[in-house]
């Protein structure tokens, strides 16, 4: 710019230079504005002439401003810590766990009862006389497609439990489906004959808590499941009286034979007066009480409940 500027003006850029606006009407003069005089080197290139007057050229761009340059990162070395050696008269805190958490009871390892004589030794005397009682029960209901049979007792020692088990194991080898209903809330005994879990089973199935078909298991007898009696409560005891006839007549759809173990009679009346809902009741005593008159008015009392009385069990070890 300096040298189009001095070729111009015939002057020297080396000083401060004074500019002004030169139409090309007037003649050249050496005048100088003391109120415009910028550095030569500052100066702006300057286009004189043409019909719109002077014309500047913009200032130069201003460069970027460098980018602040970031220190590299240096990685503090690892801390290394020294070994300590266990000092003998040091007491180490120890510790054991102890679960608590709810479990259900574990069923016996062994299996089944030993006294289901009709699974073991299906060749006993024994187990022939099971096989008597299937065909005599049989031979009363000869007509029905599927029956349900209540063995109640007039005392805990009479063995309720061990008789339906026994009797249940000789149906089912008969390949006839059978289903065990342990209605004995109170003392159930059927799981643990069986080798099954105690719960869940009636008492949730009446309640409303559990499903039947969730409650159902099965047992190492091909053709036998159980209806374990599960954790009785006041609503389940309540609920016996009222929808036990209602369950039997759901399961007689599913099973040919179902055996309802109620206990011993008068404990819990509500089960009782639900008798007449089975094809058959079935009472079950030792052999030396079958005269003492507290069995003798059991029988009376069966009837008067509607229960149809076919027979009863004597038993003897």
């Amino acid at each position: 710019m300096r040298r189009v500027f001095s070729a111009m003006t015939g002057t020297s850029s080396a000083r401060p230079v004074a500019v002004s606006a030169v139409d090309v009407d007037e003649p050249y003069t050496d005048e100088r504005d003391e109120s415009f005089v910028v550095e030569a080197e500052d100066a702006p290139f300057v286009e004189v002439g043409g019909p719109r007057g002077t014309v500047f050229s913009p200032p130069a761009a201003k460069p970027a401003p460098a980018k602040p340059v970031t220190p590299a990162k240096v990685e503090e070395p690892a801390r290394v810590f020294p070994r300590i050696a266990p000092d003998p008269a040091t007491a180490f805190l120890s510790v054991r766990f102890h679960d608590t958490a709810p479990r259900v009871p574990a069923v016996a390892i062994g299996g089944p009862d030993a006294g289901l004589v009709a699974r073991y030794f299906p060749d006993h005397p024994v187990s022939g006389e099971y096989r008597t009682l299937r065909d005599e029960i049989a031979k009363q209901l000869p007509d029905a497609t599927s029956r349900a049979l209540t063995l109640t007792a007039a005392s805990p020692e009479a063995g309720t439990t061990t008789v339906l088990a026994n009797l249940a194991v000789t149906l089912a080898r008969g390949g006839q489906r059978v289903l065990i209903v342990d209605a004995n809330v109170t003392r159930p005994g059927v799981a643990q004959k069986l080798a099954l879990r105690p719960a869940p089973g009636l008492a949730e199935v009446l309640s409303g808590n559990l499903p039947l078909t969730w409650a159902l298991q099965p047992t190492p007898v091909p053709s036998l499941q159980a209806l374990a009696a599960g954790t009785a409560t006041d609503a389940s005891a309540g609920a016996i009286g009222r929808d036990l006839p209602k369950l039997v007549g759901q399961l007689r759809q599913w099973f040919d034979w179902v055996l309802i173990d109620a206990g011993v009679w008068g404990v819990v009346r509500e089960r009782d007066a639900t008798c007449a809902s089975s094809d058959a009741v079935y009472l079950v005593t030792r052999e030396p009480d079958a005269d003492r008159p507290e069995f003798t008015g059991l029988r009376t009392w069966v009837k008067q409940l509607g229960g149809a009385l076919r027979g009863y069990v004597t038993t003897r070890v």
